[in-house]
């Protein structure tokens, strides 16, 4: 019978909310800790996380600072302090080692879990992501965003949340557009303020890759978000990797979730949980 969990654990007196999902206790052994992108949720990874249970794996999914009912840690959510929680809600659940899949700025915090405590990762995934810093471009994109959000003007993000999808499916994925602005604006501008700034901050981390732990890509060909070739190219980097590329945007676990789940499933199957 399959199993889920609503759960919170206090951090330095902020609420962390996770959602766990598994067949049953023994699928503990096969730990599977998921992150979402800016201005999501646990949400985005139901459909996902329940397929995966339903093949016996022990699925974490984490609301991070600042979204969903997780509290704000500050003016600032760098991908270290991201990490950090990440960090403490698997020891919560005694968990050593897990499996860690980051969507987008869930990618970036994934990096920098990967390198912060390397001994307690099984394989790394990067969906619609990876581990590099901004270019100069994004960097300046993201400083103006900042002058936005401090005049609490959070339009521009729900404005362009069409953008996250392929072009020209703005009316196919009307309803999960519509979710997700409607997610973004009940952060409001400073909770959204402090992950940004944290993403401008990042450093590049592509050290990762020195870790000897398969790496999952899935990438969209036609994603607008991310710099494909990019990616294509550091997918030669770790010593084992599993790549997908879909005709998609940056919402994979939506445009296409049957192929996604399958992939990631696929690649989850070789992994060493013992």
């Amino acid at each position: 019978m399959q199993e889920f969990q609503d759960k919170n654990l206090s951090i330095d007196g902020k609420n962390v909310h996770y959602t766990v999902w598994r067949q049953d206790a023994a699928a503990q052994s096969k730990p599977v800790l998921l992150l979402h992108g800016f201005t999501e949720a646990v949400f985005v990874w139901n459909d996902l996380a329940q397929y995966l249970s339903k093949r016996g794996y022990h699925v974490l999914c984490l609301d991070m600072a600042g979204h969903g009912k997780t509290d704000s840690f500050g003016s600032v959510h760098s991908m270290e302090l991201q990490a950090d929680i990440a960090k403490q809600v698997l020891e919560a659940e005694n968990i050593e080692k897990a499996a860690v899949i980051g969507h987008s700025m869930g990618g970036y915090v994934a990096a920098a879990f990967g390198c912060l405590y390397p001994q307690m990762v099984l394989g790394i995934g990067f969906f619609h992501s990876h581990p590099g810093a901004d270019t100069p471009q994004a960097a300046e994109s993201r400083r103006r965003s900042l002058e936005l959000l401090r005049a609490q003007r959070i339009s521009f993000v729900t404005d362009t949340m069409h953008t996250l999808f392929a072009p020209g499916t703005e009316k196919i994925y009307a309803a999960q557009i519509a979710f997700l602005q409607e997610n973004a604006r009940a952060m409001g501008a400073q909770a959204i303020a402090a992950s940004q700034q944290g993403m401008l901050e990042r450093p590049g981390r592509l050290c990762v890759y020195e870790l000897k732990v398969p790496f999952l890509f899935i990438i969209g060909t036609l994603d607008e978000r991310m710099d494909k070739v990019k990616i294509m190219a550091q997918t030669l980097l770790p010593e084992k990797a599993c790549v997908q590329l879909l005709p998609v945007g940056h919402m994979g676990m939506y445009e296409s979730p049957r192929e996604t789940r399958a992939f990631v499933a696929g690649y989850l199957d070789t992994l060493h949980f013992s």
